[in-house]
């Protein structure tokens, strides 16, 4: 099994096709993995993985990937601070533009992946933009160096997206079997067969109607061979099963007979919604319909009539109204799209739907009180408070986004601090009803590096309904299991051990023990009574923060990025001469700037968790991956042999001011060689 994802960059679209991906056997042999080419937004795959291919690969050890992507006819829209975007052109290092490329990754050689007929296996990809372009807004280019990392074990803990045709439902297994189409595409390929698990508490959308369960799949099991479903899960690390904790299905999938536009809303007046940055499928749901990228604002129309559903709704009541979408909402609309002459689009959805999906707001604490905080907002699913208009959303005063009241309910927030960049995911309040502004389902500290925070068990959520503790001190990524199933529908699960303290920001492994592919796990000692700190590389110890480092050596780089290089640490050198625009650590709540440090920070490999430490090459176009730290060091030091320059140095993991010292769950150089 494949899944591709993408480490986070200022990019509204990044959308380039994947041409091939082969997997190369120890004896040089190539096995093309997927079936047709496929385009590929990037931009999207920031907060979750998508599976490309479940394809049966023959038997072998395979210890490469070789990756044609091509950048003809791409589009790459940057993100300028505004929120309308800006499109750039693919260059290379010397200015021409870009058209296919191959790129080589080479396995951990300690890692590599082995493919038997007893045993499912998954190799995961992630293209870093962070690390692979260098935008320049006057010229309006991006100079691209494709940095794609690969691993055989997992390198993050998103959630998981698969797409596909349903070809059968087993009601008496509670799974259904769906040929993977991924992304947007509709190619009909037969040939990647996957099985999708449900369980008691998954929900589904079909066709605009709310289920659970077992009533989901029999609904699913109605529909014509070939239906469009999209799931949203987890996969299991021991044997790679796809467990579902959300499925669209029908006409809630895009396409599906409606023209679909998905974004949020900046300004309401009466029924009409603007849209700001929106993405737009065609009804027809042919490749020259899918995901396009609305730059600017588009219209969507409502009315009394429009039905509406919530992200997570398992059945038809409670009813939910256009009364709920407000400012700042995330919703995905469908009905019948038009556009004029200047491309804006507007969307009748009077006699459509709506769906409210889960939003993200993020800004720096104010002040709390019982049963909510305030913060100085920053940002609404990662555009920025200028594009939103608050008029009409308060039921006397409008909503304020310098005092954004979220209500926090039995949300433990006590660990938050009055300055500190704090991340809610929710539903706004409805339209007029405000305060509060916001109802929080989850609330965290904001991490870099696109990993959420985990603080003593404080990781993003209520506390599990299971544990009978009420105490509100095992904040997961969602809600533990209520039940002991280990598989309430939430984003992540609680560890299967009814207390929900196991697990933290990811699924248990269905195993009982605490121990499933998680960024920080309990101890797994069986009772749940772990602290949470267990292989979590973001468990704040020792005054240190989640945090990102990102730094470069301009277009010819230098053959001296550190002082020193050891098993155990990098001496970045923080008075090179080379250093270029990017010199930063993006801590919360504030950023610093390397050149500004009087002592070079001390980059080291996390002991423990997800480790992932990469070599690019700028000309070459390979990628060299390590597990270990101290293996990524002698590669580099033998690299950097006075000719080689480092162009650009990107890691994540965890800093700490008063010992100057970054320790890297992810780091990625590009040389120049």
């Amino acid at each position: 099994m494949m899944t591709i994802t993408d480490a986070a960059g200022d990019f509204l679209a990044y959308k380039v096709k994947l041409v091939s991906l082969q997997l190369k056997k120890s004896d040089g042999t190539l096995v093309e993995t997927l079936p047709a080419s496929t385009t590929v937004d990037f931009a999207q795959l920031i907060d979750l993985s998508e599976i490309l291919s479940a394809r049966q690969i023959p038997p072998g050890d395979y210890v490469a990937a070789q990756v044609t992507v091509d950048f003809t006819g791409a589009t790459i829209m940057v993100d300028d601070g505004t929120g309308t975007g800006v499109a750039v052109k693919p260059v290379d290092s010397s200015g021409a533009a870009l058209g296919q490329l191959q790129l080589m990754v080479q396995l951990d050689n300690k890692n590599d992946l082995k493919i038997n007929a007893a045993k499912a296996s998954r190799i995961a990809f992630d293209f870093n933009l962070l690390a692979s372009n260098m935008v320049d807004l006057t010229a309006k280019t991006d100079t691209v160096s494709p940095t794609l990392v690969a691993s055989v074990v997992p390198i993050d803990n998103k959630q998981i997206r698969v797409r596909g045709e349903i070809s059968a439902v087993d009601a008496a297994n509670s799974d259904y079997t769906i040929n993977v189409d991924p992304f947007h595409d509709n190619d009909g390929n037969k040939l990647s067969p996957l099985v999708v698990h449900t369980t008691d508490s998954t929900t589904f959308e079909i066709n605009g109607k709310p289920f659970a369960g077992a009533a989901g799949l029999a609904q699913l099991a109605t529909l014509p061979a070939d239906t469009i479903a999209v799931a949203f899960g987890n996969l299991q690390t021991g044997d790679q099963t796809f467990t579902a904790t959300s499925v669209l299905a029908g006409s809630s999938a895009e396409g599906g007979g409606f023209d679909h536009v998905v974004g949020n809303v900046v300004a309401r007046n009466g029924n009409t919604l603007t849209i700001h940055g929106a993405r737009m499928d065609g009804h027809g749901g042919g490749d020259n319909d899918d995901d396009e990228f609305i730059a600017g604002n588009s219209t969507v129309n409502v009315a009394a009539a429009t039905a509406v559903t919530a992200d997570g709704q398992s059945s038809a009541t409670p009813a939910h109204t256009i009364a709920e979408i407000s400012v700042g909402s995330l919703i995905d609309a469908f009905g019948t799209a038009t556009k004029d002459n200047s491309g804006k689009v507007t969307l009748d959805a009077s006699a459509g739907r709506v769906r409210l999906d889960l939003t993200r707001v993020q800004g720096s604490l104010r002040g709390s009180a019982t049963g909510d905080i305030t913060l100085n907002l920053k940002s609404i699913d990662r555009q920025p408070i200028s594009l939103f208009s608050f008029t009409g959303t308060g039921s006397g005063v409008d909503t304020d986004p310098t005092k954004y009241v979220v209500a926090t309910g039995a949300l433990n927030v006590s660990s938050f601090s009055v300055g500190e960049l704090v991340l809610s995911i929710g539903f706004v309040n409805p339209f007029g009803k405000a305060p509060p502004d916001f109802n929080a389902v989850t609330v965290a500290g904001v991490a870099m590096g696109g990993n959420d925070n985990c603080d003593n068990n404080n990781c993003m959520c209520p506390d599990n309904s299971g544990s009978g503790s009420g105490d509100g001190n095992d904040n997961c990524v969602c809600n533990g299991s209520s039940g002991g199933s280990g598989s309430n529908n939430c984003m992540c699960n609680g560890d299967g051990m009814n207390d929900g303290s196991g697990n933290c920001m990811c699924s248990g492994d269905g195993m009982n023990d605490g121990n499933g592919s998680c960024m920080c796990n309990g101890d797994g000692n069986g009772d749940g009574s772990g602290s949470g700190d267990n292989n979590c590389p973001n468990n704040g110890a020792n005054g240190a923060a989640s945090a990102e480092l990102d730094i470069d050596w301009g277009n010819s780089g230098t053959a001296k990025p550190f002082k020193s290089l050891t098993a155990s640490a990098l001496d970045l050198d923080v008075t090179n001469g080379s250093i270029g625009s990017n010199h930063e650590i993006e801590t919360n709540p504030q950023n610093i700037d390397l050149k500004s440090l009087a002592t070079d920070v001390s980059i080291m490999g996390a002991g423990s968790g997800m480790t992932l430490f990469s070599i690019t090459g700028q000309h070459g176009r390979e990628t060299r991956n390590f597990g270990s730290f101290a293996d990524f060091e002698a590669a580099l030091a033998a690299d950097l042999d006075g000719t080689t320059t480092a162009l650009r140095l990107t890691a994540e993991g965890m800093y700490d001011a008063a010992s100057n010292t970054f320790t890297a769950q992810r780091i990625t150089i590009l040389l120049s060689n």
